[in-house]
């Protein structure tokens, strides 16, 4: 006996109440489908189905078989077409979020790579800095950036590293001085990234030991390029990871400031919800991001 075969059979004919309808759906003869039933029912040692000349019904042992084999069917169904997905060319749409930084200044040469080697994957990427839900949204993967991710409803795969530090401009350190401590920053004029996730705070590390402290800002946006620019101008101290600032310090208008506090492992992971672990489409991309940052990596 084929036992899942035998389990199909049992509830078709639980459902359709009907054993010819049941060999119908399964392309099978009615004597092989009442086979398998009488298999089933003799090796789990209970009747499971009860008939009579016109209907088919369900014993009470037989409903309890089915309410726990019918889910288990439906994700054998469920695995098999995910498998199918890795095997064949990833196509479809992908939803894909990151931050503005990130994505603007990082990510079109990875979309190229990616669309040659799959291009039947209809990617749409939404670029902004609010943390989105990935079971309440669209987004399909998102590649987040900071010191941990402590969700472990998601699986999060590292795709690159980079440095959170203190940036001014050689300007703003001529007039105001340089901070010596974190303490010291409460003099100064400090821009701050408003981000759900730094809640009001700025990281530091030092001696191995992470701290959190809430200083007085000046003024705060939620969009990094604006204070990125406003500290290159000698507006104020910041706080950005060192990809963002790539393009002011490679042209010394912007200085890290207090490096001994710097968070250097600052990590930015592909994040997906476990839901959709065996999709083609996200880990083509993940693996794709994983060997461009390998081989390109971030300031």
């Amino acid at each position: 006996m084929n036992k899942l075969d035998a389990m199909q059979a049992f509830c078709l004919v639980a459902e359709y109440q009907s054993f010819s309808k049941a060999a119908a759906e399964m392309g099978v003869s009615n004597t092989l489908v009442s086979r398998y039933v009488k298999q089933l029912e003799q090796q789990l040692a209970c009747q499971l189905l009860k008939r009579n000349t016109r209907k088919v019904f369900l014993t009470p042992a037989g409903e309890q078989y089915r309410d726990q084999v019918k889910p288990l069917l439906k994700k054998l169904v469920i695995i098999d077409k995910q498998m199918n997905q890795l095997s064949a060319q990833p196509s479809g749409k992908l939803t894909v979020s990151t931050t503005l930084e990130l994505g603007s200044q990082y990510f079109a040469p990875l979309i190229a790579i990616y669309r040659q080697q799959y291009p039947k994957v209809e990617l749409d990427f939404k670029l902004g800095n609010m943390p989105e839900d990935l079971f309440e949204s669209q987004i399909d993967l998102a590649f987040r950036v900071a010191p941990n991710l402590p969700n472990s409803s998601h699986i999060a795969q590292t795709i690159g590293s980079s440095k959170l530090a203190l940036w001014a401009s050689p300007v703003y350190l001529k007039q105001f001085g340089t901070p010596e401590t974190p303490e010291d920053l409460r003099q100064h004029q400090l821009i701050f990234f408003s981000h759900s996730i730094r809640k009001e705070q700025w990281l530091f590390e030092h001696n191995g030991s992470r701290l959190s402290i809430k200083l007085p800002w000046a003024w705060s946006s939620d969009n990094g390029r604006l204070i990125n620019e406003a500290a290159a101008l000698g507006q104020g101290i910041i706080q950005a990871p060192s990809y963002s600032v790539a393009d002011f310090t490679n042209t010394k208008q912007l200085v890290e400031v207090l490096p001994e506090y710097s968070i250097n492992d600052l990590t930015i992971s592909a994040v997906y919800p476990h839901r959709y672990k065996l999709s083609s489409r996200i880990s083509s991309f993940v693996e794709t991001a994983k060997k461009y940052f390998l081989n390109n990596p971030l300031p």
